[in-house]
């Protein structure tokens, strides 16, 4: 098919603020509340046809920018500065019908020029390009009258790889995406730093008692998950009995074909730092049989040396370790290929660092992988992605690109689907049955034997997402930091 034209015309910003059931501590960071920010895109095809496309996306503290010095109202400033320059950007350069693909390139481009200029970083500044990325594409989508999958696989995004990537030239994008939509993604769920391993890890007072699990082993009992994402702080005495103690799990309670990542969400400051880590986690007696269960590591040093060619030699002269991903150093369109360079196999995919930029680092992997005779990595992480936007769209990015299981966490650290109106919850379990199941009186994400079932989300747009509450939610321009409620 053709590349499917569209025109923006305007966009406006919406926000909802949702606390945790848990505290979700990863890094430097503690999550307790959060805002939702939600787009909405007015578009229109070639023939006039309007519509409308949506995106949404948590505002987390310490994820894109982890400088000490920056407050959490810092980081969601940021955040919302260079969605402002995104939203300009996208609808001067889309202003006429085009590809999504070629004012995605312009946009994109510019908005991160811009948004650096400012003084943001790479990775804040490409997240102000993916929301309008994301609406953009759901509107021509529906343009289309097309799902996500199949508009991609046939075309409809007018994606040229070369532009971007020279070495891809000639490749056919079909061949790296599955030929059909999966029925299901297995859960890879994340175990954050103050999770409970145990049920017996929780105090009585603590108890949330609220029908969800609270501890790790409630979720491999009840979910039947198999797949875990394991938090490191780096500091061994935190971290090996931890780590002990979720192998003893494992080898008691789990399904004998289970695996696990560990992320070290940039806690070391050199190779040597995370060499001396590894070396002493390795020998302990009580890992043994869990490393042989461990998938990769993810970033494990701090984006400021990740990538220094000082690093390169030091960390191709590791052995005996699991592949070694990047994920907050991915933060330029070139990022996954320089890590490549230097010895990394392998990189994450997200919605927050862009679907587009996602479908391109498959094409990598796969040229890499066939060029140099051993397989690189596409890994699927979360960004705390709840429902409907966020936790569906990013579904659909994942299942287009085939992969087999993906980091969740929203359903572990939020209260089923509370945060969304009596209306988008009926809406969810209507038109998504399989994915979400009755809970109580609200909603929750239905896990069955650790995986959840995607079919329904490649069925219309980008995620086949309903129509969001927006009347329920505060414009941007009247939304206020002191509206969560938590200490900065």
């Amino acid at each position: 098919m053709n590349p499917t034209r569209i025109a923006l015309a305007r966009a406006d910003f919406f926000l909802r603020n949702v606390r945790a059931r848990l505290p979700f501590r990863y890094g430097k960071a503690t999550l307790v509340a959060m805002p939702l920010l939600h787009v909405r895109l007015s578009a229109a095809g070639e023939d006039g046809k309007r519509v409308e496309g949506h995106s949404a996306d948590c505002l987390p503290p310490k994820w894109f920018d982890k400088d000490p010095a920056k407050t959490y109202r810092d980081n969601i400033n940021d955040m919302l500065s260079a969605i402002r320059i995104g939203s300009e950007c996208y609808l001067r350069h889309g202003a006429s019908p085009d590809s999504v693909f070629l004012i995605w390139r312009r946009a994109h481009e510019e908005t991160v020029a811009r948004a650096q200029a400012s003084g943001l970083n790479g990775l804040t500044s490409s997240f102000g390009s993916s929301l309008m990325e994301r609406a953009a594409m759901d509107a021509a989508c529906k343009l289309a009258g097309m799902a996500a999958f199949d508009w991609i696989r046939e075309g409809g995004l007018g994606l040229n790889a070369e532009a971007v990537h020279s070495e891809l030239a000639g490749r056919d994008l079909s061949a790296s995406l599955p030929n059909a939509p999966p029925e299901h993604l297995y859960v890879r769920q994340t175990v954050g730093l103050a999770d409970p391993i145990w049920e017996r890890d929780i105090a009585e007072a603590d108890r949330l008692n609220d029908g969800l699990p609270q501890s790790i082993e409630a979720w491999i009992r009840d979910a039947g998950v198999r797949y875990l994402k394991v938090k490191i702080n780096g500091d061994l005495a935190f971290d090996l009995p931890r780590l002990s103690a979720i192998a003893n799990l494992l080898e008691r309670a789990a399904s004998k074909d289970h695996a696990v990542s560990l992320d070290g969400n940039e806690v070391f400051k050199t190779v040597a730092d995370f060499e001396s880590w590894m070396n002493a986690a390795g020998e302990s007696e009580t890992l043994r049989r869990f490393w042989e269960h461990v998938l990769y590591i993810e970033q494990p040093l701090d984006r400021s040396v990740a990538l220094s060619p000082e690093v390169a030699s030091e960390l191709a002269d590791l052995r005996g370790i699991a592949p070694v991903v990047t994920d907050e150093s991915d933060d330029h369109l070139d990022s996954f290929k320089r890590a490549a360079e230097l010895g990394y196999r392998g990189t994450s995919v997200k919605n927050c660092k862009g679907p587009i930029k996602g479908i391109l680092n498959k094409l990598l992997v796969d040229h890499l992988s066939r060029e140099r005779g051993r397989p690189f990595l596409l890994t699927g992480e979360d960004l705390a992605n709840l429902p409907v936007v966020p936790l569906q769209q990013d579904l659909a990015t994942i299942g287009i690109l085939g992969l087999e299981h993906a980091e969740r966490n929203g359903h572990h650290f939020f209260h089923g689907l509370d945060h969304l109106t009596e209306s988008e919850r009926r809406a969810c379990l209507s038109e998504h049955s399989s994915l979400y199941e009755p809970f109580g009186s609200s909603a929750r994400l239905a896990i069955r034997e650790g995986r959840i079932r995607t079919r329904s989300l490649h069925s219309s747009g980008f995620g086949a997402c309903m129509a969001p509450d927006f009347g329920s939610m505060v414009p941007l321009a009247d939304w206020d930091f002191e509206m969560l409620g938590v200490r900065e």
